[in-house]
């Protein structure tokens, strides 16, 4: 069987419980409403009794028949006179009619002592007959169904409009939450209303814009998972090989050694080569290592004074820049970036070596702030345009190799995917007489 929507239940519901209580209270009505016609009638013939005792007060014994008799027939009653001391009983008015067989008769009797004028005392009795039954019914039954029939319409209206109101608004929210099920982002609730409702509306609103920030924050995060997911099995593809070169041309040259094959005889000289090439492969397994930290380095932090860290880490490149004939002019106020400290350090330690490494002797490497810029700056010969495609590419050694200076194409790589997952905009580029890495920092 199908369920019924929300507002025919709730127009049936509603309309069963007004028509409950328009039975109930016609039938009170019908089943009352005689003994109540009685009791007013009595009431108004005692209250009348007494007005008429009042004034029969002011007159004589003589005059008390007349006034009777004229009030009796004006009221439609029977009056009943009887002087104190005597047994003779005065009729006056209507006669008592009444149907003698029929239980439904009711008889008002009001009886009252008046002294007259002249100081007679009277026994006067009010008489009033009514069949009760007959005429409150043929009242009832004249106007109950015309008061039943406005109650039944009025209870329809009420009911309709009642269960209109109440289930527009629920099945307005149950619309809407299931816009909100589908992750529909335009589903918010408007013109809200101003009562306990409209309260409810606006928590949802609240509720579920918090909801769609949690998603939304999820999936940049997922996102970001797979992104250095994809990271880590790039570069492990790229160590291997990397590794893998070095080690079988070491290998071989030891080889060499070991049996004195052809100039690898003099293994005095050719062992120096070999010590080489194992502190090339020492450095490559220790970048190796701080790459594999990355994921450590990006956990969010506040705003970091890096005007304060740099000397820190420009401390540790004096000696290296003396031995190349290089000078560090650094002119660094103020710079603040949101990154972890760090992260910045191995950043700027990265892009330092770089800078010493591939300097030309005799040089200046500057370090200073235009505008929203930290700019890095290094004489050398610049880098050809295809070179710069490829210079944040895992194991890149292009302009390296030619000036015989070999790194582990490590350096910017690493600086780059920092800097992107920081969401720090920064670039790398050619300028006259050599090269420039910058970042952007935060407004002051």
């Amino acid at each position: 069987m199908k369920q019924l929507s929300l507002f025919p239940k709730i127009f049936i519901w509603t309309i069963s419980i007004l028509l409950a209580l328009v039975a109930v209270a016609h039938l009170s009505i019908y089943l009352v409403f005689p003994h109540f016609y009685l009791n007013d009638r009595q009431t108004d013939l005692s209250h009348k009794a007494d007005a008429m005792v009042q004034n029969l007060a002011e007159v004589d014994e003589e005059e008390v028949e007349t006034a009777l008799e004229v009030y009796a027939k004006n009221e439609g009653i029977t009056a009943f006179m009887q002087p104190q001391g005597s047994s003779y009983t005065k009729t006056l008015g209507r006669n008592l009619n009444y149907n003698q067989d029929s239980d439904q008769n009711s008889v008002i009797i009001e009886e009252r002592e008046v002294v007259t004028r002249d100081k007679k005392r009277l026994l006067v009795q009010f008489v009033a007959t009514t069949e009760v039954v007959r005429q409150a019914t043929r009242v009832t039954l004249t106007l109950l169904p015309m008061s039943l029939g406005g109650s039944v319409a009025l209870a329809v209206v009420v009911a309709y409009v009642y269960a209109r109101s109440l289930s527009r608004p629920l099945s307005r929210m149950a619309a809407m939450t299931g816009r909100m099920k589908q992750l529909d982002r335009t589903a918010f609730f408007a013109n809200i209303r101003q009562d306990e409702l409209g309260m409810m509306e606006r928590q949802i609103n609240e509720l579920y814009g918090h909801l769609l920030a949690v998603i939304d924050e999820l999936e940049e995060k997922n996102q970001r998972m797979v992104e250095l997911e994809k990271l880590k099995v790039d570069f492990l593809r790229s160590a291997s090989h990397e590794l893998k070169t070095p080690l079988a041309g070491l290998r071989i040259m030891l080889e060499n050694m070991r049996w004195k094959v052809g100039k690898y005889a003099d293994r005095d000289t050719y062992l120096d080569e070999a010590m080489l090439k194992v502190d090339q492969l020492s450095g490559l397994v220790k970048e190796i290592l701080e790459l594999s930290k990355l994921q450590e380095w990006q956990a969010e932090t506040g705003p970091l004074d890096v005007a304060a860290i740099v000397p820190q880490v420009l401390a540790d490149y004096e000696v290296l820049a003396q031995a190349q004939d290089l000078q560090i002019d650094c002119q660094l106020d103020q710079a603040t970036l949101a990154m972890s400290e760090s992260a910045f350090r191995k950043v700027f330690s990265n892009l330092m070596s770089n800078a010493v490494r591939y300097s030309t002797p005799g040089g200046t490497i500057r370090i200073y702030r235009e505008g929203q810029k930290l700019r890095i700056e290094n004489p050398c010969q610049p880098m050809s345009d295809q070179a710069l495609q490829s210079a944040y590419d895992i194991f890149s050694h292009q302009d390296s190799d030619q000036q015989g200076n070999k790194g582990t194409g490590l350096g910017l790589y690493m600086v780059h995917n920092l800097l992107e997952n920081y969401h720090i905009v920064h670039d790398f580029y050619a300028i006259e007489g050599g090269m420039r890495f910058e970042l952007e920092v935060l407004e002051d």
